[in-house]
């Protein structure tokens, strides 16, 4: 990464720690750089103007959460609903986590005035998360010799399920953070949903059809 590029992404962590749960009509170059300690000349540089500024700083949040997303173990001896377990205790983590928490609250405060936003965070981080949930089955089958696939909508219901019980539930004041025994309880309910999705892919029969 050259030395422009994480200066940007240093202004980007530094303005999103500041103004991640303000709405857009709140942004303003001056007073962005007043309470985030910024230079006003370094903003207008790097990005422009505020909607430049606030496309920006949804991207970079969504590339954090990305970074950070578990992946499929290459091997090991796990079955398929070890694996899917052990997937979504590493996904329930990755929404606990504080980008994750930034990322959720941005979306959620202004994604209805600005559909785009929306969209990144569906077609950029939802879809990349489900599709690590079918890659995670789909290795755990291929270990046991089998092709394991996951019913259509399967992965995304997982992932939603985490998602509301886990993310939103920080984002409520009255709810509070949820605890680890409440967070494994959440965990282990929608993989047994998820699992109870999967299925063998039979290859002779569907070449057959």
């Amino acid at each position: 990464m050259t030395k422009l590029c994480q200066h940007r992404d240093a202004l980007l962590d530094r303005v999103a720690a500041h103004l991640v749960d303000r709405p857009y009509e709140h942004l303003c170059f001056s007073r962005i750089a007043e309470e985030c300690d910024v230079s006003l000349w370094a903003l207008r540089y790097n990005f422009g103007n505020a909607d430049r500024l606030f496309r920006a700083m949804a991207s970079h949040l969504i590339d954090k959460v990305v970074a950070q997303a578990p992946v499929a173990p290459p091997k090991g001896p796990a079955s398929v609903m070890e694996a899917l377990l052990r997937h979504a205790r590493a996904l329930a983590g990755l929404m606990e986590s504080e980008d994750y928490r930034r990322l959720a609250y941005f979306v959620l405060r202004n994604g209805g005035h600005h559909s785009w936003l929306e969209t990144a965070y569906e077609e950029r981080m939802t879809a990349k998360l489900c599709a690590d949930i079918e890659e995670a089955v789909l290795c755990a089958g291929e270990r046991r010799g089998e092709t394991i696939l996951m019913r259509s909508g399967a992965a995304h219901s997982l992932f939603k399920s985490l998602e509301t019980s886990i993310v939103l539930a920080r984002l409520l004041p009255a709810r509070g953070v949820v605890g680890p025994d409440e967070r494994e309880d959440i965990v282990i309910r929608a993989t047994r949903q998820a699992f109870a999705s999967t299925y063998i892919f039979d290859w002779a029969v569907s070449s057959a059809a």
